[in-house]
């Protein structure tokens, strides 16, 4: 009997799948995250346990779903509570492929659906209330501006008359005025014909003064004719001459070997050679990653024989059996056996800032100046990753791929001049230091603006720092109400600015409940499924990127997206991609292949004839219906080069 008893005690087994950590439950901690326990009888008194019979579980779950903000994250597994220890080996075993050990599983997996439905209705009924009330006060916003624009047009239609009133007035005066001007018009035609007259005695004058002199110099050229004729004939008997000398020249000039220039043609500046032959790279191993040579532009081709990296292209190499699509950039290295190696840089979902690159470890101050301009802002000392030995250097981010990179400082000329516009020594010493240097640069056809110039080690030269990264919010909202002052207006345009100012502030009041009456962001407190923490509230309000763990992609399934503000619309707005990154930035790691077949009807090999959507972090078909979708003549895929 005490056996049996024993058996209606159950307890909860959950799985990170961001870590793939599994334990035991021991309750929920301040966040709403699971507290979890070894599987030993020491820690047997730390397990949440319940009545098999009885509801705790669910009372347990909705909470769960209620406070932690990531709840997809875990996943829950049911176990007799005398029976744990020795079935976690087992169900650790098992989750090493939960696809193919989907059937043993299933007697202890925990159905969330119910639960993860009920909390979405209760967000979905939060976020109509929510609604209900912006439209009440967008209707009594657009109440209020119909009841201006009604007081509005009775001024305009008063001013209108008054402008009547005075333009008859003005009529009246005029019509006196131009009685006047045609009396005294008929005085000055009378003085104008006499004038006339004198003008046109003084010209005949004048004619008769200038035929003399026409005959006079008429003499005079045909004498210089006499001259010029006898120069031209002396000219035209030396270019024969020199015409019956060309042929032997030209003889002369190819029999050592020389070609004879064209008469009047400039000699072409000769090409600057590449840094790397064409026959000392293996193209095949190009082809192996599922690039062709012809495939490449200009530029990148350029680039990959001087030492630099190509733009982004789609590489195709295989992995495991089978061929992925991934995005990356392209560079020729040297090995230590003097051959050169063809390396794809792929694209990282962020920077690794918080290990130590090359020998150097990233501070607080380090991190934030990346994340902000993409370099460091700073030299530091950094390892030869051949040599090991240490050097003075540049750091920055690469915006493409979000590599880290780094370039010693004596590879780095400092120029004198950005332009038109000239450096001084000082200038040339906070560039040469890695600090940045705002500067208004006048480019050679004569644009002047304002730039940010600092070394950035990815293009091993000074660059212009892309204005979104240092340039704040308020510096922008500033400019554009300058521009607005500085616009000219027509003077008889000012029943069109009244009706642009109504819209424009009719528009600020649309926006009324995603922003203050200072125009200030407004805090929220989630995004749909995600509950923010205190810190994202606070980026949120800053402007700046909050990550959204707990998104859905265009199939309804869970992903990772940024939510971020945006000034011009007035209203926030989410992106697959960090805004705030580079222009190219790829998915978290484990929403890459999912959005890429789920968004942008990408193809996934391993699960190319699979007809339902992707889950997150679903590489390869989940159950045996998936596995027979996929289980038919693979066809091979074309290169693709982008």
């Amino acid at each position: 009997m005490e056996q049996k008893k024993k058996k209606q005690e159950d307890v909860l087994v959950v799985r990170d799948e961001k870590t793939g950590e599994i334990s035991v439950v021991a309750g929920l901690d301040a966040r709403g995250y699971p507290k979890r326990a070894q599987a030993k009888a020491e820690h047997s008194q730390e397990f949440l346990r319940f009545d098999r019979h009885g509801d705790a579980i669910d009372n347990f779950m909705r909470n769960f779903y209620r406070q932690c903000k990531e709840p997809t994250r875990f996943g829950f597994y049911r176990v007799a509570a005398d029976t744990v220890e020795a079935l976690l080996p087992v169900i650790k075993d098992l989750l090493k492929d939960p696809v193919a050990n989907a059937d043993l599983l299933a007697p202890h997996k925990v159905d969330t659906s119910a639960y993860q439905q009920a909390e979405e209705q209760q967000t979905t009924e939060e976020a109509k209330k929510e609604n209900a009330e912006t439209e009440t006060e967008e209707q009594q916003a657009a109440e209020e501006v119909k009841r201006e624009n009604t007081e509005t047009e009775a001024e305009e239609q008063q001013a209108a008359e008054e402008v009547k009133k005075e333009n008859a007035e003005t009529e009246a005066e005029e019509q006196l005025t131009a009685e006047e001007v045609k009396k005294e018009n008929a005085e000055t035609e009378t003085e104008g014909q006499q004038a006339a007259d004198e003008v046109k005695r003084e010209n005949a004058e004048t004619e008769a003064e200038e035929q003399q002199a026409e005959e006079e110099v008429k003499k005079e050229n045909t004498e210089e004719n006499n001259v010029e004729q006898k120069t031209d004939e002396k000219m035209e008997e030396m270019k024969q001459k020199n015409q019956e000398q060309q042929p032997q020249a030209a003889e002369t000039q190819t029999a050592q070997g020389q070609q004879p220039a064209q008469e009047g043609q400039a000699q072409a500046k000769p090409e600057k050679p590449n840094l790397i032959a064409d026959s000392d790279v293996d193209w095949k191993e190009l082809e192996q990653f599922g690039v062709k040579k012809e495939n490449l532009s200009e530029k990148d081709m350029k680039a990959l024989m001087n030492y630099g990296k190509t733009r982004l292209v789609t590489v195709e190499p295989v992995l495991g059996g089978e061929r992925y699509e991934l995005q990356a950039r392209l560079s020729l290295q040297k090995a230590e056996d003097g051959k050169l190696k063809l390396t794809p840089h792929f694209v990282r979902h962020e920077p690794r800032l918080d290990v130590p690159y090359n020998g150097y470890t990233f501070t607080d101050e380090d991190k934030q100046a990346l994340k902000q301009t993409g370099n460091l802002g700073k030299l530091v000392n950094v390892a030869d990753t051949k040599t090991g030995e240490m050097r003075l250097a540049y750091v920055s981010i690469d915006r493409l791929t979000n590599e880290i990179v780094d370039v010693p400082t004596n590879k780095v000329r400092i120029p004198n001049r950005i332009g038109l516009t000239e450096l001084s020594k000082a200038e040339q010493e906070i560039l040469r230091a890695g600090l940045a240097l705002p500067k208004e640069v006048t480019l050679k056809g004569g644009r002047k603006f304002e730039a940010m110039l600092q070394v950035n080690a990815d293009k091993r030269d000074v660059e212009f720092v892309p204005e979104h990264l240092w340039q704040g919010q308020s510096q922008r909202r500033g400019n554009g109400q300058e521009k607005k002052q500085k616009s000219p207006e027509a003077p008889d345009a000012t029943g069109q600015q009244q009706k642009e100012d109504g819209n424009q502030e009719n528009g600020q009041r649309r926006n009324r409940s995603w922003t203050n009456e200072d125009g200030s962001i407004r805090p929220i407190g989630k995004w749909k499924d995600d509950k923010f923490t205190e810190q994202q509230k606070a980026d949120y309000v800053a402007g700046k990127v909050v990550v959204l763990a707990n998104a859905k992609d265009d199939k309804g399934q869970p992903c990772t997206k940024y939510l971020k503000f945006d000034r011009e619309k007035g209203r926030p707005l989410t992106y697959s991609e960090n805004p705030d990154l580079a222009q190219t930035v790829a998915p978290s790691n484990e929403s890459r292949t999912q959005l890429a077949v789920n968004n942008e009807g990408k193809t996934n090999e391993a699960t190319r004839h699979v007809k339902e959507p992707l889950q997150q972090g679903q590489t390869a078909p989940k159950d045996d219906t998936q596995k027979q979708q996929q289980e038919k003549p693979k066809k091979s895929k074309g290169m693709k080069v982008s």
